[in-house]
């Protein structure tokens, strides 16, 4: 958790309000978040101690360079794609994802789009 974050907990646990029906909901909330984040990290160490032993280890950690993943993400990827050498080009594992961009065509007109869901 970044220092912002436990800051802006501090301050959420601080709130009063006028109402004790309020402040006990307000309060359940609180603390549903708090256990939810102990519950995530507790989970997190178990998978970072998890994969040290891991056979697909280096691939995960090669994941985890590319922006936006992390332990969690890097780790699912690996263990989805298994051996990533089975696949001859990255248009095979985009597929294997289902990662595979949308395109609009209509005559000579050719318009890519977002990727599809499959």
């Amino acid at each position: 958790m970044t220092d912002w974050i436990r800051a802006h907990v501090r301050w959420i646990a601080g709130i009063k309000l006028d109402q004790p029906v309020r402040q006990i909901v307000f309060q359940e909330y609180v603390d549903a978040v708090t256990a939810a984040s102990e519950r995530l990290e507790r989970v997190e160490g178990n998978l970072r101690d998890a994969v040290l032993e891991w056979r697909l280890k280096p691939v995960a950690e090669a994941l985890q360079t590319l922006r936006g993943v992390q332990l969690v993400v890097g780790t699912t990827l690996a263990a989805e794609i298994g051996q990533i050498d089975r696949f001859d080009n990255p248009r095979q594992l985009m597929a294997y994802l289902g990662l595979i961009p949308s395109e609009y065509s209509s005559g000579p007109s050719t318009r890519r789009g977002s990727i599809t869901k499959r």
